[in-house]
């Protein structure tokens, strides 16, 4: 750590005290040709050779390394490029929760198991798994940018933050040649406990997580055909700790301190591995006609172990175990192999695309059964199952891309619907989806030492109506929302952790606005949101959120850019869900109020060059007119005050 802030210091240093020394940005003659860079970037001349001025200086940089997402490709926007991020706005959030503007809740600390905090309804229809707590640190694939690059590209990012959560991020990219590009990615995250460190032995490691992925894409020389394929990986493991045992011993409000004990053992752990192996394929045979293939492959392993379990039914973490007291162990397997072949093109000012689907999944729960103690059986196969799905997707562009009007249509046969529409323009956006979607495999079936459910659920059935209206003017544009979803066939965990189906039909109402104001360099930004719940027995939602930040812009020396800013997130009372370890979800619970509490950041983001620092000092309102500390999930308790410091360093040779 000291080596790394040494080299920034002399970083800084040498910008301040020589600013005429930055290298000028020039322009590329004549723009860039996509698809395809210049070729590797390492040799001097020819084709392939490095990008130089009048004054030999290589020119690489932001504008000559461009991406694009699979999205655009299927939706027929094949010409769509971005330029790499080098810009300050928001570079000061970097764990999910704040990257979320805290509409996403953990356990109170990086690396935990997450949900939504507000009500999601599904957009994908067909069973799934049903453990998504640790979605947010896995990487997302409609977030997979494929890279085309006149140069060999490096991205470089170290953060340290509270309880020594540090992240290390690697990226490399290079084009082979102006057709095919390859590139690679590794992060790896790491959090400490906040409480329940047993002794000067015990361990200090809470969360760790390790994602990677290995992407590429090639176009043929005639451009009729592309292949984006790419492979990603998640190893996510967590020393569960139950919540936190309230030191009531301590002076103050003993609630709210740090110094209490876990409510279970350093002996539980959470493992989870992913693997994921996807392409996409396409191939022109007309003008506005093509045929398409995605195929996806997907393996997750999930593992809970408690070699200490009687501390976790003693402190009410978990239930009384059915047959072996002293120990918890569980395996869950999931596979799925994804296959989607269709048509897709332009005709007549549409975009369409037709398709057939066909799903093959599977689950296996190996648990512990009478007379087993200390070994694994199997308890749960659902064997393969086999749904067939069909698919129309259409898009009317009208005056210009950023206008568009777009309907689609999925269903699987015999079961599962959805139908989507929605209309987006410069004075409006506005939607209606209706979506049936079986039930999660883990809420029909599972069989451990602690659970033993077998449920034949309904479809649940959610209705969505939502739309915004951006009211600009020059320097403001505020943006009103509404969303409002009614819900049928629910499924939900109670106050147990067992799953239930609620029968009867609810609805849900969230109306908000999201603003934006630039006055000179001042910049404010968030959105501000007040829930309707009819049903806050079933589903619990916090009445009243608000998020945002304001920021100041200025330039020291011409070369050193300077965002200093102040951060807040606030939501109302409300008896929040409980987490189950053992499963993975997130339940009722009618006995911990998590109080009202406004979180603050102070922070500031610089850059020089294309070199970006951020430094923040997160929680800075602790113990400042309130309680000491808040809850983020019952019996788990938020970071405390604490410094983060982070780097990106992009490198474009």
């Amino acid at each position: 750590m000291r080596i790394l802030l040494s080299v920034v210091f002399l970083v800084l240093s040498g910008f301040l005290l020589f600013p005429n020394a930055a290298t000028a940005q020039v322009k590329l003659p004549g723009g860039i040709s996509m698809p395809g860079g210049g070729g590797g970037g390492g040799s001097k001349g020819g084709k392939g050779g490095a990008l130089l001025d009048d004054s030999t200086k290589t020119i690489y940089g932001p504008k000559t390394t461009l991406h694009f997402y699979e999205n655009d490709i299927i939706n027929n926007r094949d010409s769509v490029r971005y330029l790499v991020d080098t810009l300050l706005p928001d570079f000061n959030r970097w764990t999910p929760v704040d990257r979320s503007y805290g509409k996403l809740v953990d356990l109170g600390n990086t690396g935990t198991a997450t949900r939504n905090l507000f009500f999601q309804p599904r957009q994908d229809i067909g069973a799934q798994l049903g453990m998504r707590a640790y979605d947010p640190y896995a990487i997302q694939e409609d977030e997979i940018q494929y890279i085309d690059t006149h140069s060999q590209y490096t991205d470089l990012t170290y953060r340290s933050g509270g309880r020594k959560t540090t992240l290390g991020k690697f990226g490399y990219s290079q084009n082979v040649n102006p057709r095919f590009n390859f590139g690679m990615q590794g992060q790896r995250l790491t959090s400490n406990k906040q409480y329940g460190i047993y002794g000067v032995n015990a361990a200090a490691l809470l969360g760790q997580n390790w994602t990677f992925l290995l992407q590429g894409h090639y176009f043929s020389k005639d451009k009729k055909y592309l292949i984006l394929a790419h492979y990603s990986h998640l190893n996510q493991k967590v020393r569960e700790q139950g919540g936190v045992i309230p030191d009531t011993s301590s002076t103050g409000d003993g609630i709210y301190t740090y110094d209490g004990l876990a409510r279970i053992s350093d002996d539980a752990n959470s493992w989870e591995r992913r693997h994921v192996f996807h392409i996409y394929q396409q191939y022109k045979l007309a003008n506005g006609f093509q045929v398409f293939a995605q195929t996806d492959y997907k393996s997750t392993i999930n593992r809970y172990t408690d070699k200490a379990a009687e501390r976790g039914v003693l402190y009410g973490v978990y239930p009384a175990s059915r047959y072996d007291t002293s120990d918890i162990r569980q395996d869950i397997f999931y596979k799925l192999f994804d296959n989607k072949i269709g048509i897709k093109g332009t005709f007549s000012g549409f975009n369409y695309r037709a398709y057939v689907r066909q799903r093959l999944y599977g689950m296996n729960v190996n648990g512990q059964l009478p007379n087993t103690t200390g070994h694994l059986s199997m308890t749960y196969r659902t064997g393969f199952k086999f749904d067939n799905i069909v698919g129309l997707w259409l898009s009317y562009y009208l005056k210009d891309s950023t206008q568009h009007v777009t309907a689609e249509a999925e269903h699987l046969i015999g079961r599962d619907f959805k139908l989507k529409g929605e209309i987006d323009t410069k004075w409006i956006k506005a939607g209606y989806q209706s979506i049936f979607t079986s039930p999660d495999l883990i809420a029909q079936n599972y069989i451990g030492n602690n659970f033993d459910w077998q449920n034949n659920f309904k479809l649940t059935g959610t209705n969505t109506i939502y739309g915004s209206l951006p009211l600009k003017t020059r320097n403001i544009q505020l943006t009103p929302e509404v969303q409002y979803n009614l819900v049928n066939n629910y499924v939900y965990y109670d106050t147990a952790s067992i799953p239930r189906q609620l029968g009867s039909v609810f609805n849900l109402l969230k109306l908000g606005t999201t603003a934006n104001i630039h006055m000179n360099r001042w910049n404010l930004s968030g959105m501000a949101y007040y829930t309707i719940n009819s049903n806050e027995d079933i589903i619990r939602i916090p009445k009243y959120f608000a998020s945002g930040q304001i920021t100041f812009d200025f330039t020291y020396a011409k070369v050193l850019f300077v965002q200093v800013g102040f951060s807040a997130m606030y939501r109302s009372s409300y008896f929040a869900d409980a987490y189950m370890p053992i499963t993975q979800q997130f339940h009722l619970q009618d006995s911990f109020e998590v109080k009202q509490y406004v979180v603050a950041d102070l922070f500031a983001n610089i850059r020089i060059k294309r070199i970006r620092l951020a430094f923040k000092m997160a929680h800075v309102n602790q113990g400042i007119g309130g309680p000491k500390g808040y809850y983020q999930t019952p019996g788990y308790l938020g970071m405390r005050r604490a410094f983060s410091f982070g780097i990106n360093w992009p490198m474009f040779d």
